[in-house]
């Protein structure tokens, strides 16, 4: 288990390889599972407990669907266990840092209801955390597709967008 840990600290830093990941089945359930309950947290305080979780399970399949169909598309089918397992393991541990600054961002906005967006410290960073996500999934799409970084990272910005469309127009939530 620590060697795992491990290997998704050295993907978060840029220092592991896509293809040390194991390729297994229940580890891919276990990190999938991760990056949902991670997510549901990040998406409770806003959403609710049932409507968190929800949204969080919707974006976590949406997301594995469209890398798993890249791949096969591609003819590399065979590296999606891998490739979503490095990604949702990272990404958790990505989720995980943030968490301290979505609270402490909270603790800062103004009383006023008024005000519905406020920029704060923690907010700033937490931007940046989510830019790390980013790029620790291009790296590891790049890593699995054997392709250029502009490249895997395109995919992952229209796989994002893609979950994030589908995800806000069946909630309810989109603008317009």
């Amino acid at each position: 288990m620590i060697q795992i840990l491990q290997l998704f600290v050295r993907l978060c830093l840029f220092q592991g390889q896509a293809h040390d990941v194991p390729r297994s089945e229940v580890l891919l359930f276990v990190a999938g599972l991760a990056a949902i309950i991670s997510n549901s947290v990040n998406a409770i305080p806003n959403m609710g407990v049932f409507s968190g979780i929800l949204l969080s399970i919707g974006q976590v399949l949406l997301f594995a669907v469209l890398i798993s169909l890249i791949l096969k598309i591609r003819g590399m089918g065979e590296r999606s266990i891998q490739a979503l397992t490095g990604m949702f393991g990272a990404t958790t541990l990505l989720q995980l840092i943030a968490l301290p600054f979505f609270s402490w961002h909270e603790k800062l906005l103004p009383d006023d209801p008024n005000i519905e967006m406020a920029l704060t410290t923690p907010l700033i960073i937490t931007a940046g955390i989510a830019i790390w996500s980013l790029a620790v999934m291009t790296s590891i799409l790049r890593q699995t597709m054997e392709t250029k970084n502009g490249v895997a990272f395109i995919l992952i910005i229209g796989c994002q967008s893609a979950v994030m469309f589908v995800i806000m127009n069946l909630s309810g939530n989109a603008s317009g």
